[in-house]
């Protein structure tokens, strides 16, 4: 805690004005496809069945545009910021609630030796150091180490204050905290709020900080070579002013992998917990019906408060170079664990996914992928296909 003190004076002190050199990167990804999709689901001894069949946008990653800048402040610091929207490229519409920048928007300070701070609206720790220890890269919808893991699915925090430090070459180590982290949320059981419909969506109070959903994100990882470990921790805190306060405990989620690069193949672990809520996981595809559990966004929510309510989660995955392409695949299990939730969501989610991908370019590639989950959401008899093709370029 000390050196994280001493770090943060450091950077946030760091402001001598010297002769300066800056650099202004536009960048970007486009990324359609075709997608057919569908979801079975067993109600009241009924058999549900829902397609879809049209145009996805961000499979294997979220389509975006996004400026990347850097100001030489001398002494080996330098002022850094990032901007990035995200948008459907089927319609053109923005993403992420419809804000301008709402994949990113921080300014920070950044030493290469010491480390890094950034303030503003940015991905959590989980979801940030499991990027590559995923082998769909946390792209590929179902697919993706998200659906599993609801604190790795790309979660991000508004109004965050972000420290990453650098312990070894090889280590570095961070914490975060969101001061109003603006995701909706279910509060189950809670007061008025006696059904999983009953949201809430708490925006920034300027004076009544425990009046906002905050969120705390802790992470370390450790590269050298082909290897690869991370660990990640969060936690959320309920605003206080819902009907009789947030639920207590708070909700908890950790997760700890790591990757090994074989050359000839990559082989790709995570375990992990969550305690008393969840995250949103990722959805299951297009089509499912309004009225059905089984939504398009899995809880319809950015998180969710129940007290006692737990799951244990694990991964296994493989990346497998040819050439100029790469095959991938990956197995996901999450169990619920307690008696809390309802018979019919205490089912053992169980994900089998691969991709294959081939490079056109180092900017262009086509990708073609299939992923079947039972038990989705943990929902029993749910049963998901999502299967589709399409190309990604990056600018």
């Amino acid at each position: 805690m000390k050196k994280f003190i001493a770090i943060f004076l450091v950077l946030a002190c760091r402001l001598t004005s010297v002769q300066a050199q800056d650099d202004l990167t536009v960048y970007g990804i486009i990324d359609i496809g075709l997608q057919y999709a569908t979801v079975n689901q067993t109600r009241d001894h009924t058999v549900e069945r829902n397609q879809f069949l049209g145009i996805a946008s961000g499979v294997q990653s979220g389509s975006r545009f996004g400026l990347r800048g850097t100001h030489e402040m001398g002494g080996g610091y330098e002022t850094v910021f990032v901007l990035e929207n995200g948008f459907d490229a089927g319609n053109g519409a923005a993403q992420q609630g419809g804000r301008l920048f709402g994949r990113q928007s921080t300014v920070g300070i950044k030493n290469n030796a010491i480390g890094q701070l950034d303030i503003g609206r940015q991905i959590n720790f989980a979801s940030n150091y499991f990027l590559p220890i995923d082998p769909f890269i946390e792209g590929f919808g179902q697919a993706n180490i998200g659906a599993s893991f609801g604190s790795a699915n790309t979660v991000r925090y508004s109004n965050m204050l972000m420290l990453q430090a650098k312990a070894t070459d090889a280590l570095t180590i961070g914490a975060g905290y969101s001061f109003a982290a603006e995701m909706t949320s279910i509060y189950a059981g809670n007061g008025s709020c006696v059904e999983s419909s009953c949201t809430a969506s708490n925006q920034a109070s300027q004076f009544q900080t425990n009046n906002n959903l905050r969120a705390l994100t802790l992470g370390a990882k450790y590269s050298s070579g082909p290897l690869l470990l991370a660990i990640a921790y969060d936690q959320l805190m309920g605003p206080d002013n819902i009907p009789n306060g947030p639920p207590k405990p708070n909700p908890t989620s950790w997760l700890a992998g790591g990757a090994y690069d074989f050359t000839v193949i990559k082989i790709s672990f995570a375990f992990g917990q969550a305690r008393n809520g969840a995250w949103n996981g990722q959805p299951a595809g297009a089509g499912s019906t309004p009225n059905s559990p089984l939504l398009d966004g899995t809880l319809g929510s950015g998180a969710i408060f129940i007290p006692g309510a737990a799951t244990n989660s694990m991964m296994l995955g493989m990346t497998v170079p040819i050439g100029e392409a790469s095959v991938v695949a990956s197995v996901q299990r999450m169990q619920p664990v307690g008696d809390v939730l309802p018979t019919w969501v205490r089912g053992t989610q169980m994900i089998y996914s691969a991709a294959y991908l081939y490079n056109f370019s180092r900017r262009t590639n086509l990708y073609t992928y299939a992923s079947y989950g039972n038990n989705y959401s943990t929902i029993q008899d749910a049963q998901t296909t999502v299967v589709g093709v399409g190309i990604r370029h990056q600018f």
